[in-house]
């Protein structure tokens, strides 16, 4: 439990002082009582003062406030709730205040790219996680290592910041360090529309693969299209359950219950993993069992706009798109969400071990730039990282646009996401995999992901046999992964 007493909100203002603003403070620098000049003991002026710069953008959603706060059709979220608490954040710390762009700018790589290599980016930017490997060799991002060792302040009887979050969700880069923090989670499953399902009589949303397929069927003869993924990076589940024997087998180097990017190359050069396995073909075959319940014509269908208008019965389904379904006027159904099946034994002679459902790991992740070092601003932004990670001031943060999860063990959900929330719950004390345990999409590298999902996508369209997809695949493989053993300079010798 957190409190809520200014007593000690005061005594974690000194502690993580303690820990953190002796680095950057330069011995009386800038907040100090003996510079104020504005007539305010202890308040120094706005140029004296260290200025932390956000640029909040977000996976599903941003962070940045909206131009206004009155609610309509046109501004149906109103947000202002990060700058309520860099306000509050600035009252305990005098001696900088933070400066939140809007709208955000690293949410585009080309001008992501060019700030950082100038060293002008945003003390605090969001960046998706696939470029954090791109990034870290260059200097442009820091790592949080040491910040996460030490204890947050804003969360009573907390040892190291760490703690707060699922640790093998906190994926480490190929340097064995952790370059991003994360700010919410992704509620993930099914959303279903109830009348179809009533009309082609499925009494309840399917549990397994093989109740899936099921479902499909009854669908299609009904005359409906029984299912459609908005992202085909959906099947990090199917593909993690396909492959979950092998996750221990390969997770050796950090045994964290996922397999990390070293671990899949290792796994590959001495012949562990191969991409034309039993497993693989196990997996592109359900693969395309799923996609025979996909609409005529669905590479260029809007998966969302067909299941709001009653053309599709399901589409997968994260906190944006729920929040879109129960706010959209087109829908005239009733509708509900369930978890992605899981894979049993006797859907799959590679079944019965699942994926953690519910919560798709984190999906908002914001990161200290070399902009923080330069202008020694670093520690003192990682204190506002702590402060919005709390789990009280994390709710806050993330809860009000209604599109994720709080990302902090111990925040609250708000209602329409509880049920998956509960399910991730349940599934953590079952001991199921965590969700991505293993995708070979992403840990084989860029390269390598956009030849996968050109011909995966090619296999779904029956352009290209199975044989031939895997053969080219193999192909880019075998040079991605050349590639990260020459940019991540791996020691095989501790292979």
């Amino acid at each position: 439990m957190v409190r809520g007493n200014r007593w000690y909100k005061l005594m974690a203002v000194s502690t993580i002082s303690m820990l953190l603003l002796s680095a950057c403070s330069g011995g009386g620098n800038g907040g100090s009582k003996e510079t104020g000049s504005n007539g305010e003991t202890g308040k120094p002026n706005k140029q004296e003062q260290k200025v932390i710069v956000v640029d909040p953008g977000g996976d599903f959603t941003d962070y940045s406030p909206t131009v206004s706060q009155e609610k309509s059709d046109a501004n149906p979220h109103p947000y202002n709730e990060i700058r309520v608490l860099a306000d509050e954040w600035e009252k305990l710390h005098p001696e900088a205040r933070i400066e939140i762009l809007s709208p955000t700018k690293s949410k585009d790589r080309k001008v992501a790219v060019a700030q950082l290599a100038a060293g002008t980016a945003a003390d605090i930017i969001y960046q998706i996680g696939v470029f954090k490997n791109e990034d870290y060799p260059k200097g442009w991002v820091l790592p949080f290592d040491k910040y996460l060792e030490m204890p947050n302040p804003y969360v009573e009887g907390n040892k190291q910041w760490k703690e707060i979050y699922n640790e093998a969700w906190l994926n480490k880069s190929g340097d064995g360090k952790v370059y991003y923090v994360p700010i919410d989670a992704v509620p993930i499953g099914i959303i279903y529309n109830k009348e179809l399902f009533a009309k082609a009589g499925i009494d309840t949303a399917p549990v397994t693969y093989n109740d899936f397929f099921e479902a499909e069927k009854k669908l299609k003869a009904i005359g409906v299209a029984p299912y459609m993924p908005i992202y085909r990076w959906s099947d990090i589940t199917l593909e993690t359950a396909v492959f979950a024997k092998k996750i221990k087998e390969w997770d050796v180097l950090t045994k964290d219950g996922v397999v990390d990017q070293e671990e899949f190359v290792r796994a590959y050069k001495k012949g562990l993993y191969k991409v034309d396995s039993p497993e693989n073909r196990e997996y592109f075959k359900l693969k395309k069992q799923k996609a025979e319940g996909y609409p005529n014509g669905w590479n260029s269908t809007d998966a969302y706009k067909a299941f709001v208008t009653g053309k599709v019965a399901m589409i997968e389904a994260v906190g944006i798109h729920m929040r879109n379904v129960k706010d959209d006027k087109d829908r005239k159904f009733e509708y509900g969400t369930t978890s992605f099946p899981v894979l049993s034994a006797e859907d799959s002679p590679f079944g019965g071990t699942n994926t953690i459902r519910g919560m798709a790991g984190y999906g908002t992740a914001w990161q200290l730039t070399n902009t923080a070092e330069k202008k020694g601003t670093a520690d003192l932004a990682a204190d506002f990282l702590m402060f919005l990670t709390a789990p009280q001031n994390n709710s806050r943060l993330v809860n009000t646009l209604e599109a994720a999860i709080p990302a902090a063990n111990g925040a609250e959900a708000v209602e329409m996401f509880k049920p998956m929330y509960d399910q991730f719950q349940q599934d953590y004390k079952d001991g199921y995999l965590s969700w991505g345990a293993f995708y070979a999409g992403t840990l084989a590298g860029p390269e390598y992901l956009q030849t996968y999902e050109k011909l995966s996508v090619d296999y779904l369209l029956g352009s290209i046999s199975l044989d031939k997809m895997l053969i080219e695949l193999d192909k880019s493989m075998k040079k991605s992964v050349d590639n990260l053993v020459q940019q991540h300079k791996y020691d095989e010798s501790k292979w």
